[in-house]
């Protein structure tokens, strides 16, 4: 379950964007928001394929019942990220307009407003099944 749950978190929205026309360049995951609404879903973003990857090896390993370590590491590892991501998503009007001078943080705190889309915290369960799966598994002998 962990492992479909981190793929189709790729393919869900992360953060929605509304606003002015004003372009928002999300450096952390490599994507930009902006022309009015905009939401931006994992496929936008530069960090899909290593995401749906991790997915697919987690249930592979699950499936075999194999390299229980790898599969908590797997787990803790996405765990993290989703969290991460999770707490940038839910701020990134401040986190990105932070550099800007105070009438930019200003106009952009007015003018532009950010939702946390579905993908992000199905990420961040994702990696929690995962890493319940592998210490769910029993020990080889």
């Amino acid at each position: 379950m962990g492992g479909a749950a981190t793929i189709l978190s790729a393919f869900l929205t992360w953060v929605t964007v509304t606003g002015l026309t004003v372009t928002l360049d999300l450096d952390l995951i490599s994507a930009d928001a902006g022309a009015g609404n905009r939401t931006v879903a994992g496929t936008d973003t530069a960090l899909w394929p290593a995401i749906v990857a991790v997915g697919m090896l987690s249930a592979v390993l699950a499936l075999l019942g194999a390299a229980r370590i790898v599969l908590i590491g797997l787990g803790l590892l996405t765990t993290i990220a989703g969290g991460l991501l999770l707490a940038y998503m839910a701020n990134v009007l401040e986190l990105e307009t932070r550099d800007g001078a105070e009438l930019e943080r200003a106009a952009a705190r007015s003018l532009l407003d950010s939702s946390v889309g579905p993908g992000t915290p199905v990420l961040l369960a994702g990696g929690v099944l995962i890493l319940l799966g592998g210490l769910a598994q029993r020990r080889a002998r």
